[in-house]
């Protein structure tokens, strides 16, 4: 008995003194240091919030390898010692973990308890439902922004509200002139217009002043007017194409002078003055034709100062509302173009051109007579010439239709069907 109880004893320092000097080898020959020992009081986790934000995570992912024991001995607890395994009597025996063929994925392996806890899905979460100090600082910089905003709004209101003021006043300027230039449809501008500063200034000429055709009017037309000329004048009475219902105040060998002095002879051979039977015509419109007896007596200067004078005066004795057309002088043949300088083409055109001026001065109609008796070479036709100066019958015919179709536009005026003016009279 007391041999066993040696024995015993004995057996017990032995393989204390063996494990002992195991400990010792194993830290000297490099042994797996990782041998678990079922002896050793495990050490508590760390709480996860206890740790650095950004502290570096150890633990495996779920598919990650694990360092797999050099032999089964060591993963059931033993100690390999020169390649021999010595497994401890009192260490639980668990079965080797079998191997994986090369290549192959482990299958993941599931968390419990307090590992679960600090899985990387766990964490994941935790780090979404955790406050970010990117949105605070986006919230306050949108605040601040925001507040800047408004001040700037309300400082620079009162100069945004009289810049607005300023180009609202220039548009309404801007409208009223354009309106002013450009007149609305339907409506007619009669007389001149002032330029502004930079505008070209553009003399009157016989061409622009001329009164262009508008509309045709009936015979009746003439039933209160009063023509006022020379013989080329006086034709209208002795020719059938002339214009029977009009009156007459027409002269031969006259000129404006002898309208102004002295006495003329009437149709009838009577001696008048010729402001008698103009003031008796009592006529509304008043149709001048003078100049062609004058350029064989008078210079173009003294012709113009009668001219402008008797129609001054024409216009100061006669009632406002009397329309006033003043003719342009006809053309002449070639021959006589050619044959007497006193009228050449050249001093008509210019005569012309300041009759178109005195009645553009005074208000008054100009019709261009010369552009609707000439040919393309600016001489009197020779179908409608009788003699050099004169006309036929077809030349007065010629004249009364550019005088029907020449009118001063009046909504009174006896249009016919057909013409642009016309309107149909309500039954």
């Amino acid at each position: 008995m007391e041999d066993s109880g040696i024995n015993k004893a004995a057996s017990i320092r032995q393989n204390t003194a063996a494990s002992k000097q195991a400990e010792g080898h194993n830290s000297s020959t490099g042994v797996n240091p990782t041998a678990k020992n079922p002896y050793r009081r495990k050490k508590a986790p760390t709480p996860q919030h206890a740790r650095a934000r950004n502290a570096k995570r150890t633990s495996p992912g779920p598919f990650a390898k694990r360092p797999e024991p050099k032999n089964a001995d060591a993963a059931n607890g033993g100690i390999a010692l020169n390649g021999r395994s010595t497994a401890r009597p009192d260490a639980p025996h668990t079965a080797a973990a079998p191997q994986t063929p090369s290549g192959e994925r482990r299958a993941p392996r599931a968390y419990t308890g307090a590992q679960s806890a600090r899985s990387p899905q766990s964490r994941r979460k935790k780090r979404r439902r955790a406050p970010g100090g990117g949105l605070f600082f986006s919230c306050a910089a949108v605040a601040i922004l925001t507040i800047s905003a408004g001040i700037t709004a309300l400082i620079e209101a009162p100069e945004r509200r009289a810049q607005a003021e300023s180009l609202a006043a220039l548009s309404q300027a801007q409208q009223a002139q354009q309106q002013a230039e450009n007149p609305m449809p339907g409506e007619i501008q009669y007389g001149p217009c002032l330029p502004d500063e930079n505008a070209v200034y553009t003399q009157p000429t016989a061409a622009l002043v001329a009164l262009p055709a508008d509309g045709r009017v009936d015979m009746k037309y003439f039933d209160d007017a009063l023509f006022i000329g020379d013989s080329l004048t006086r034709g209208f009475q002795e020719y059938q194409s002339g214009i029977e219902n009009a009156k007459y105040a027409a002269y031969i060998g006259v000129g404006p002078k002898q309208f102004m002095e002295g006495l003329v002879e009437n149709i009838k051979g009577e001696k008048v003055a010729a402001m008698d039977e103009i003031r008796a015509a009592q006529a509304k419109k008043v149709y001048v034709l003078l100049g062609t007896n004058s350029m064989a007596t008078l210079t173009d200067e003294a012709f113009l100062k009668y001219y402008t004078d008797f129609v001054r005066y024409l216009k100061q004795e006669l009632p406002p509302e009397t329309v006033f057309y003043l003719q342009g002088i006809p053309p002449v043949t070639a021959a006589k173009f050619e044959s007497d300088d006193k009228f050449s083409q050249e001093r008509i055109k210019n005569l012309n051109e300041h009759i178109a001026r005195i009645a553009y001065e005074n208000d008054f109609h100009y019709l261009d007579l010369y552009a609707a008796l000439s040919d393309e070479n600016g001489n009197l036709r020779e179908d409608i010439a009788s003699g050099s100066i004169h006309l036929n019958d077809r030349g007065y015919n010629l004249w009364r239709e550019y005088l029907i179709t020449h009118t001063a536009y009046s909504p009174d005026n006896p249009y016919l069907p057909g013409s642009p003016r016309y309107i149909r009279p309500q039954e």
